[in-house]
């Protein structure tokens, strides 16, 4: 009876060990190399995805004939999105108040609290009782919609101030609506300086040319564009809170701004008909001087008010 391994043993036992844990090794490997590409796909398609959800969800909201294109957030050669040369990046537009046009203010009762019946503003206009410078808008909670605003805008638009818009269908174009001191001035906007909130009534700054059935209510535009460029991709950012009636553009040092997402690639918007087509791409790193990349379409639907 044998007490010890020979020596033959122990080398074909290291060799046969060698082998496996090799083999084991490169298992392991591939595995940790799958698992790394596919969490940095995951991560990269997320990434694409709320950016690009974000602009659209903001975008549907749009008025149409609001949407235009600068050629960057540095050079403010504006154009309409239909006609801007194809080097135009940034995307802009003025959008509607959806939040005060969705929303019930609640009114406590002495049991229980119920949501009002009124929007903060209906989009309705009474004809026979407005004036070209005074809107009757009935079913509406003006006292609300006040409310709204301000706190959405952080103090900076209500119904005092005259950043208030009224957009009234044939009214204006791009051209019309303050986006530069260059292009007309403001004449196709109704600008609100006081409310009656009794009486459902919109006060106007100036006459406006005409009043319709329906009208849009904002205090905002927003614009889309990449900055801070590098060999990685560029930053895309978004600007809100400034109104362009009043002067205010995306380019003011006090305006608000948020990153939608990094080392992106690509960030195109072009018109068809009355749909509007946004396409980003973002780049992640797998590991050392590897790279993937992500990309997204969406399509936007654009209507007249």
């Amino acid at each position: 009876m044998r007490n010890a391994f020979t020596l033959i043993e122990l080398i074909i036992t290291m060799v046969i060990l060698s082998i496996v844990s090799y083999i084991a090794s490169g298992v392991i490997a591939k595995t940790y190399i799958s698992y790394n590409r596919v969490n940095t796909l995951h991560k990269a398609n997320l990434k694409v995805e709320i950016a690009i959800n974000s602009i659209a969800n903001r975008l549907s909201y749009a008025i149409s004939e609001t949407i235009v294109k600068r050629k960057s957030f540095t050079n403010n050669a504006i154009e309409s999105i239909s006609s801007a040369p194809s080097d135009y990046s940034v995307l802009e537009w003025v959008g509607y108040d959806i939040d005060g046009f969705e929303a019930n203010n609640i009114k406590s009762g002495s049991l229980t609290s119920q949501p009002s019946s009124k929007p903060a503003w209906s989009g309705y206009c009474n004809i026979k009782a407005s004036s070209k410078t005074s809107i009757k808008t009935p079913g509406s909670d003006l006292a609300f919609a006040q409310n709204i605003i301000k706190r959405l805008s952080n103090g900076r638009a209500d119904f005092s101030n005259s950043k208030v818009a009224l957009f009234f269908p044939g009214n204006y174009s791009f051209r019309d609506i303050g986006y530069s001191n260059t292009l007309g001035g403001i004449t196709g906007l109704a600008l609100v300086n006081s409310a009656s909130y009794v009486n459902c009534t919109l006060n106007l700054t100036t006459p406006i040319s005409r009043v319709t059935e329906h009208y849009k209510l904002a205090w905002s535009a927003y614009a889309v564009g990449t900055k801070n460029c590098t060999t990685n991709g560029c930053d895309l950012y978004l600007k809100y809170n400034f109104a362009p009636w009043t002067g205010r553009y995306y380019n003011a040092s006090t305006t608000p701004e948020a990153i939608l997402a990094t080392n992106v690639t690509v960030f195109k918007t072009y018109a068809t008909e009355n749909r509007v087509h946004i396409k980003l791409c973002v780049k992640e790193n797998i590991g050392v001087n590897k790279t993937t990349s992500i990309c997204k379409e969406k399509v936007v639907f654009k209507w007249q008010i």
